[in-house]
């Protein structure tokens, strides 16, 4: 397997105020809505936590291309389903549509093609009406997923993050070696044409390395 980790961050240099307090600003300025995750999801310390793993958490690109660049190996996004769905009143709420509109459930699992547990664990609620027609037709035949797709068909979008924390991991899809008090959940959606078009939860196996998290693998 590539290397996945920067060594854990020298604390003891600096100010732990100053850190915390910086630690804190980055939150509340890029996840707008981290104050209000679920009650059961852990808020986990930025502080110790792996840059890599800081990295993936704040990016608002591409994850398999992050995952790629940070181990240089091939990244492997495994379709575990793909079905319609009524969405419940929560993802609604969050894609600023009614209750119950028809839409697709995809969930993927993301790692090394060198390894055989899974790093990310991506589950999405799209709104097809919102999108470009012949989107699903360019997903089907995309090997990173999403985000290359949203760059394929030329679609004008960005990335609002929502929250982030310690959550259990997905009852779905292949496990590996990851335990699920060690997954770091993140919750964003991808604005279109000024609308949320799709709701992305993503989960990170993760581990501790001294006072630090970082990816597991």
């Amino acid at each position: 397997m590539g290397e996945l980790h920067s060594p854990a961050p020298d604390l003891v240099q600096a100010e732990p105020a100053d850190v915390l307090a910086t630690a804190r600003g980055l939150a509340a300025r890029h996840f707008v809505l981290q104050g209000k995750r679920p009650g059961h999801v852990a808020d986990p310390d930025l502080v110790a936590m792996d840059p890599y793993l800081r990295g993936l958490l704040f990016t608002d690109g591409t994850v398999t291309r992050t995952l790629e660049v940070g181990a240089l190996s091939p990244v492997a996004v495994t379709v575990e389903w793909q079905r319609e769905v009524a969405i419940d009143s929560e993802v609604a709420g969050y894609l600023e549509a009614p209750e119950s509109s028809p839409a697709i459930e995809r969930r993927v699992t993301i790692g090394l093609e060198s390894s055989p547990s899974p790093l990310v664990w991506a589950e999405s609620r799209i709104l097809p009406e919102r999108l470009p027609d012949g989107f699903f037709d360019v997903l089907g035949s995309c090997r990173d997923g999403i985000g290359e797709s949203l760059q394929q068909v030329r679609l004008e979008s960005w990335r609002e993050m929502l929250w982030f924390g310690i959550d259990a991991a997905p009852d779905w899809g292949e496990r590996g070696e990851a335990e699920a008090e060690t997954v770091l959940r993140r919750l964003y959606r991808v604005i279109a044409e000024a609308r949320p078009a799709i709701l992305i939860s993503e989960c990170f196996a993760v581990e501790r390395s001294g006072r630090a998290y970082r990816l597991a693998g």
